[in-house]
């Protein structure tokens, strides 16, 4: 070990341009750090003393702290405009808007600069409630009129994201609540108005021939307007590791580099004809895709990817990677921060150190896909520490799904930029836009079918059993040791495959030596059998032997699955969207849905169901929106019906029947006429599921006052109303029903205080064992010979 370590200090010795781009690096990245920067600096000093090089030692410790002078001096000159905006307190003026607005659940947000003033010249992050809309459709360049308060941004007790310092490294200072938004109808000019236009010409080509949902994910993968991928398609590409393939970054266009260079490859280029021919692909993507900020820092870790993957040595692999260090951190040193940046560095890293080894041990397979398959398992290894870091999960499948995911991705990639440069082209030259346009839409179709096919992969890695794991990396040291654990592996799997390589070699000159019809049966023989053993570990588990009720874990809403056996299975609600109950559906052995149960019109209890009944076949819907006109509610009507849903209106008194359940309706009463009630928590479905004796009473967000009405029988199980809401009638409720068991499906640390502490005084009179999903996670009863079994995920 020590004769290793010396030669890699003699190494780095012979290399004092390494040694100084890394050291300048160091300091631009310590910015703000003093302790650290000099830490670097005596660290490096130290190492180049031990390889005999002082003058290079002398060299890299005054390199550090320079870099760390240098970015101080950068931040202040970028921190000036942000305080000015954060003291102005007021904006009114005009404004430019720079990226496409970004919805959210109650508002419209996008970075602007104030152009005129209070904050003139300054970014702030817009934000625009609902009743305001952005003017041309929020293309960006567009001249805007701006009013309304500013104020520094803040980081909420809490809060996973540090939010201030996320803007920082976005430019932005401050935060502008609008209270009146217009156009002027003016666009800016110059340079930048240019590319607006360009890029604008690209994202109507890129629409064209495929449908809204596929065309958003085009322009994440080709443009990075990310904005209106849905919610839960981003999911599923995060806990199928793929989510880098939808946002255009340093470790996207690595990929594209990747999976043109086993293209390459099969034509036999070259190293240098590699380099020169992905020099060219990225030279046209950039400019082609409206070379916006995220994409020039793209581009610039590009070129080094593409120099690591194609240069013929070693050291000019490391020194491209450390100018881009040195390049992307003088633009702005805060961007050692961003989770973009260091992924990006780190999937070159793993590529550069672990690729070649991979390809090695894979060189039995047919070249491109061993060049592929290394470079993808490479930068995968690389970036998991910084993935369960920054995010608090990896994927465990993500290497088979980014294989999988190899030949779709790069056609997606080059058909998208072929449209963007013909929408660019039919605008520059109209006499070309009918020929252009015709070829835009075919390769849109074409693009489409690839983008579902994509989203079907993502799909269908991301719900498989056990498909991420929570790793919540928290502290930089947890980081550290996460990759020391990766490189002592490493060293590790070195060290054995070397001890085993007399005897590898010997088993592989004896498949070389077996008939070619004996090898095409053992090798499909072995492609049977792992395509069995991956079967029987990824099918969707069979549903439970006995009756379980299943208090699931949506957050801060309700979702209550009853499943008779193997026979029927009924869903009371499917909790807000992002909560993903399709997926808890099918890790409880759900195939199929007797009965769906919409108790009313509120998105924290019918926001996931359109997933349930896109994903799973449903007999029923029972119908509580009590004739609302929200827009959601009646999108999920229409789907069940397109879907050949059968919808049943509650009537109180009505039994209906799923296997052996029997749910008996009390309520609402039916609507009297008239516009529906405003307060739709009253009016939701109440309702007692039984089977054999056991009786389970559910009545979603209708509380005391309603449920009073009705006729309460005693019951074994109940949900508490409303998540536990203060409701001083709940003792009445409970003295009708007393049950044993009251589940309370509550989100942790929600913003209305729920369950109410009164709420939970009562129970605790009452005597029910109480359990809650904020404490619990979800909560099964398992009902057997008259006796309840409770199981808790937590």
């Amino acid at each position: 070990m020590a004769r290793r370590v010396g030669e890699l200090a003699r190494w780095t010795a012979r290399r004092p341009h390494h040694v100084s781009a890394a050291a300048l690096a160091a300091g631009l990245a310590a910015t703000g750090k003093p302790v650290v920067a000099a830490s670097l600096a005596a660290l490096l000093a130290v190492g180049m003393l031990v390889a005999r090089a002082p003058v290079v030692a002398l060299v890299a410790a005054g390199l550090v702290i320079a870099g760390a002078a240098v970015g101080a001096a950068r931040l202040r000159a970028i921190d000036a405009p942000l305080v000015s905006a954060a003291r102005a307190g007021h904006a009114d003026g005009r404004a430019i808007l720079l990226e496409r607005p970004r919805p959210s659940r109650f508002a419209t947000s996008a970075a602007i600069e104030l152009s005129s003033g209070p904050g003139a010249g300054s970014r702030v992050l817009a934000r625009a409630r609902r009743g305001l809309s952005w003017p041309a459709e929020g293309a960006p360049g567009t001249e805007l009129r701006v009013r309304g308060p500013l104020s520094a941004p803040v980081r909420r007790p809490g809060q996973r994201l540090d939010w201030p310092a996320y803007l920082r490294r976005r430019g932005i200072g401050a935060e502008l609540e609008l209270d009146a938004l217009s156009g002027t109808g003016r666009r800016r000019g110059g340079l930048a108005g240019a590319v607006d236009r360009a890029r604008t010409a690209g994202e109507s080509a890129l629409d064209s021939g495929m449908s809204r949902e596929r065309a958003a994910v085009a322009r994440g993968m080709v443009l990075g307007e990310d904005e209106q991928i849905d919610s839960l398609l981003r999911d599923d590409f995060r806990r199928s590791g793929l989510a880098h393939v939808l946002a255009v970054s340093g470790q996207n266009v690595m990929l594209l580099c990747a999976l043109a260079v086993p293209v390459l490859a099969a034509l036999g280029a070259g190293p240098r004809p590699r380099v020169v021919a992905l020099v060219v692909l990225i030279a046209a993507y950039i400019p082609l895709a409206g070379a916006g900020p995220s994409l020039q820092r793209a581009g610039v870790m590009g070129v080094a990817g593409l120099v690591a993957l194609g240069a013929g040595r070693v050291a000019s692999r490391w020194y491209a990677l450390l100018l881009a260090a040195v390049v992307t951190l003088g633009v702005n040193p805060r961007v050692a921060g961003d989770p973009g940046w260091q992924l990006s560095f780190a999937a070159v890293i793993g590529i550069l150190l672990l690729a070649p080894a991979i390809r090695r041990s894979m060189k039995s397979l047919p070249r491109p896909l061993a060049e592929g398959a290394s470079v993808t398992l490479a930068a995968t290894v690389a970036t998991a520490p910084l993935i369960a870091h920054h995010f608090g999960a990896v994927s465990l499948i993500g290497v088979a799904a980014n294989l999988v995911a190899v030949p779709i991705v790069a056609p997606i990639m080059w058909a998208g930029m072929s449209q963007v440069a013909l929408g660019v082209a039919m605008a520059a030259v109209p006499s070309f836009a009918p020929a252009a346009a015709t070829l835009c839409a075919a390769l849109g179709r074409v693009n489409g079918v690839l983008i579902g096919c994509l989203d079907a992969v993502a799909r269908y890695f991301a719900e498989l059993p056990g498909s991420h794991v929570t790793l919540p990396f928290g502290s930089t040291l947890a980081v550290v040791g996460a990759y020391a654990a990766v490189g002592a592996a490493v060293v590790l799997a070195r060290l054995s495959a070397q001890r085993a390589e007399p005897r590898a070699q010997e088993v592989a000159a004896g498949w070389r030596r077996t008939p070619r019809r004996a090898r095409m049966v053992l090798a499909l023989g072995a492609i049977v059998c792992a395509a069995g053993t991956w079967r029987a570990f990824t099918r969707p588990p069979d549903p439970p032997r006995k009756l379980t009720v299943s208090f699931l874990d949506v957050g801060q809403g309700d979702a209550t699955l009853i499943q008779d056996g193997p026979r029927a299975a009924v869903l009371f609600d499917g909790g807000p969207p992002e909560a993903r109950v399709a997926r808890q559906l099918r890790e409880a052995g759900v195939h199929r849905l007797a009965l769906v149960v919409a108790t009313h019109q509120s998105r924290d209890h019918q926001g996931g169901l359109p997933e349930v009944i896109q994903r799973f076949p449903v007999d029923a819907l029972l119908d509580g929106g009590d004739g609302t006109r929200e827009r959601a509610f009646n999108d999920l009507l229409a789907l069940a019906r397109r879907r050949g849903v059968r919808r049943i209106e509650p009537r109180p008194g009505e039994v209906l029947r799923a296997g052996r359940l029997v749910i008996r309706i009390l309520g609402p009463p039916p609507r009297p006429p008239g516009p529906p009630s405003g307060n739709p928590n009253l009016r939701a479905i109440t309702a007692v599921v039984s089977e054999d004796g056991f009786d389970l009473f559910l009545s979603a967000d209708a509380e005391s006052p309603a449920i009073l009405r009705y006729p309460l029988p005693r019951v074994e199980a109940m949900k508490v109303p409303h998540h536990g809401s203060a409701d001083p009638g709940l003792s009445a409720v409970l003295a009708h029903l007393r049950p044993s068991v009251a589940a309370i499906e509550v989100g942790a640390h929600n913003a209305y205080g729920h369950p109410a502490p009164s709420t939970l005084a009562q129970l605790r009179r009452a005597g029910p064992h109480v359990y809650r999903t904020d404490r619990d996670g979800t909560i099964r009863l398992t009902v057997a010979d008259g006796r309840i079994r409770v199981r808790m995920a937590r």
